[in-house]
């Protein structure tokens, strides 16, 4: 492939969160035109939301977590081109997985904060038996955290910003984390993983694959589960996808990667962004299956 023609620039871990001034409103209301322009041409009754399954081997994981399942839904882009009857059905799917906990990966809304309203009643109905989770995306800054935040909370899902989660089987332990956006929130890698022990395996949530890139020499992590490229969204021939939202191009697209001891899964999403479009990166609901290593 060649390509990508456009990247997101370099940015590090910020330890303050990042206002949003008038330029990124003034991008909301443009974005909002071209959605409203292209939304009929979005033709979801055509797609199809595929579940993809995939097993990850943890060293030291307990023989009580063999086979944990984790459901990863991440961005749904709630907006003029992704229909909610679209986002209903993924929440459906999401539920038929019958996963130990579900996991919410950020850009619940794109750039209208209008539609933050409906984020309640559409994520209520989702249950697990250790819960669901969730960390926020860039999108979800950009119309006002708040906003989503107390749409979350009203449907019983519990953010993990910059916090570990301590899942108990008996005396085995399990540590799902998750660490606030790249682009717009302080993170603090020591903070999300909290005192569990280094033997204690951990699973951490991130929107933005890049934050993998930066994680401490010395804190543990076992896998971080991610979404915000969208998988490249739209692949052209011999080109690929023309623009990538990560500052290491192909490096982080999609799927599961390998660095030394940790791993790496990004997720193509849910919805879209920008334009309705989809070629040849077909929207996905991931769930993770823990296999001791």
């Amino acid at each position: 492939m060649i390509g990508p023609l456009v990247r997101s620039p370099v940015r590090g871990p910020r330890s303050e969160p990042l206002p949003i001034d008038a330029r990124r409103r003034a991008r909301n209301l443009l974005g909002d035109l071209v959605e409203l322009v292209t939304a009929p041409l979005g033709f979801w009754h055509l797609k199809r939301l595929e579940v993809a399954t995939v097993e990850v081997k943890i060293a030291g994981l307990a023989p009580a977590f063999d086979g944990y399942r984790i459901a990863f839904l991440t961005d749904l882009h709630s907006s003029a081109i992704v229909p909610l009857w679209w986002l209903r059905q993924a929440v459906e799917q999401t539920l038929e997985t019958r996963s130990d906990l579900i996991a919410l990966g950020g850009d619940f809304v794109h750039d209208d904060p209008g539609y933050a309203r409906g984020l309640t009643e559409l994520l209520t109905p989702l249950a697990a038996p250790d819960g669901v989770v969730a960390v926020l995306g860039n999108h979800d800054h950009y119309i006002g955290p708040e906003l989503v935040r107390e749409a979350l909370s009203k449907a019983g899902v519990v953010e993990l910003l910059n916090v570990p989660r301590r899942l108990l089987r008996g005396d085995a332990e399990l540590v799902v984390a998750g660490v606030g956006d790249l682009q717009c929130d302080a993170i603090d890698f020591a903070a999300a993983v909290g005192d569990a022990p280094s033997a204690v395996p951990r699973v951490v949530l991130s929107h933005d694959p890049d934050v993998f890139a930066y994680w401490p020499a010395g804190v543990r992590l076992d896998l971080m589960v991610s979404g915000h490229t969208h998988g490249g969204q739209a692949y052209l021939p011999i080109l690929g996808p023309p623009f990538v939202p990560s500052q290491f191009g192909f490096r982080y697209l999609r799927g599961l990667f390998r660095e030394g001891d940790r791993q790496l899964y990004v997720s193509r999403g849910v919805g879209a962004s920008g334009v309705p479009f989809r070629w040849g990166c077909p929207p996905e609901l991931t769930v993770v299956v823990l296999r001791p290593s």
